[in-house]
């Protein structure tokens, strides 16, 4: 017999073994001393050939098995499928937490032109793409529409396989805007900070623009319903989380993504606190996970996090790679890429936030030239955690991804260890969070793993045994 390499890690007095494809279970002190001296007796090896940590040789079905779920778990699409466009850095709003570093409204120079437009769709074109997501971000898209309109009507006259998120303040809610809303294939995603007060005080700043948006906000939810709209908060003030999680269900949105404000743009000034808020935000964070999880239980009125929903994906549904933040190799250019309103390709959004601010010039390339390979190369690199020497014997490493991005935006550097960096940090919070709600087999915790994973609230565990002792 022969044991796969693991890693293992302490929660709560209970040892969590994992490998690199991802299986996991717990067991006792006793019972992981006996594993790293090799004393392994029969049950502990049939416990542990049917957990996928053990084979008996080469090629049989439990080395196949792991090498089936590593490579699905390291496997990214071929094609790019993902496009996040920037048709315009203009924007009718002056949000205190801006993290794109915006221009007014009336700004020139901050468009998309015709011919950026027409070297978009061949460059579609030139890469065979036929279906994916095109997502329009700002600057406040819909300044213009006519740029989104085109790109409707070219994917509708190509018979391609599209959807279309636009990324919208909701501050004009325009009869064109309305008709392209009638488009199945076309979204809407917003920014809700929660009620009036909230909200006005971090994005719209006065009561009229305050209830304009509300106004097109009910619109949409009563004409076109909450499939069609996705939301999400930035919470400047951690105490303000579990009233606009009420808030949200109010609205009749089924989940919302519970998110600080990040150290990007106009919010390293306004906010320079976001820097390092690890603590004071995990803790508040967990608490409002409790509180969503009983009300979930005791209430048919339930809500999901998406944070959490992520998570539980990435441990459970092998494959499940489509969240940038967790996963590795995190090659970017891969699936997805920014292209911002000069034409200019970024590997992430917060890439091109750091070029606004000119702290460093992440772009990899532009529409007329193509990919710059060689500064492309240079960034993959340095985006697998497999080779980052304090990620190897990390329990979390099969689950988890690295972001330098974020990195160099807080500390101006790539190569500082990560244990000391705030995404490894909060992650590392996070991932124990879950897998302590895991193994409590507590019957609210159940519930909501089961909602999360599933969409379907039950109490059937989504795992067999996870817990080793031959003294139960």
């Amino acid at each position: 017999m022969n044991l796969f390499p693991y890693q293992f890690h302490n929660i709560n007095n209970k040892k969590l073994i994992t490998n690199d494809a991802g299986e996991f279970f717990f067991t006792n002190e006793k019972h992981l001393d006996k594993l790293i001296k090799r004393e392994i007796d029969g049950k502990f090896t049939k416990f542990l050939l049917n957990k996928g940590f053990m084979y008996e040789k080469e090629n049989d079905l439990y080395w196949n098995n792991f090498k089936y779920k590593l490579v699905k778990r390291k496997k990214l699409p071929d094609q790019l499928s993902y496009f996040m466009i920037i048709p315009t850095l203009r924007c009718n709003l002056n949000c205190s937490y801006c993290q794109v570093s915006r221009v007014d409204e009336k700004a020139k120079n901050y468009d998309w032109s015709a011919e950026d437009l027409k070297l978009f769709l061949n460059f579609l074109e030139t890469n065979n793409t036929t279906r994916g997501k095109i997502e329009f971000q700002g600057g406040e898209p819909t300044l213009r529409l006519d740029i989104i309109n085109k790109i409707q009507h070219w994917i509708k006259n190509n018979n391609l396989n599209f959807d279309l998120i636009i990324c919208t303040n909701l501050q004009n809610l325009s009869n064109d805007f309305k008709k392209l809303l009638e488009n199945e294939n076309v979204f809407i995603s917003t920014s809700i900070d929660g009620k009036k007060s909230i909200h006005q005080k971090q994005r719209t700043k006065d009561k009229g623009t305050t209830d304009e948006f509300y106004k097109n906000l009910d619109f949409v939810l009563k004409n076109y319903g909450n499939d069609k709209i996705s939301a999400l908060p930035t919470f400047t003030d951690f105490s303000k989380i579990d009233e606009t999680v009420e808030y949200y269900k109010e609205l009749g949105l089924k989940s919302i993504f519970l998110r600080p404000v990040n150290f990007q743009g106009f919010a390293r000034k306004k906010y320079p606190s976001s820097l390092n808020q690890v603590d004071l935000w995990t803790d508040a964070y967990f608490k409002s996970l409790d509180k969503i999880f009983l009300n979930n239980h005791k209430s048919k009125d339930r809500i999901l996090e998406f944070g959490f929903e992520n998570i539980l994906k990435r441990i459970f549904n092998v494959g499940y790679n489509g969240y940038v933040d967790l996963r590795s190799p995190n090659f970017y250019a891969k699936d997805n890429v920014i292209i911002d309103y000069d034409g200019k390709f970024y590997p992430s959004d917060e890439a091109r936030m750091l070029t606004r601010i000119k702290l460093m010039d992440f772009s990899i390339g532009n529409l007329r030239d193509g990919f710059d390979n060689d500064k492309l190369s240079k960034f993959n690199w340095n985006s697998m955690n497999e080779t980052n020497p304090d990620c190897i014997n990390c329990a979390y490493q099969p689950y988890c991804g690295i972001d330098i991005v974020d990195d160099i935006s807080r500390y101006s550097r790539a190569d500082l260890p990560k244990y000391l960096t705030s995404f490894c940090q909060t992650h590392m919070k996070k991932f124990n969070y879950v897998f302590d709600k895991i193994i409590s087999m507590d019957p609210v915790n159940l519930f909501n793993i089961n909602g999360h994973l599933t969409k379907n609230f039950n109490y059937q565990p989504p795992f067999g045994q996870i817990y080793y002792d031959t003294t139960h």
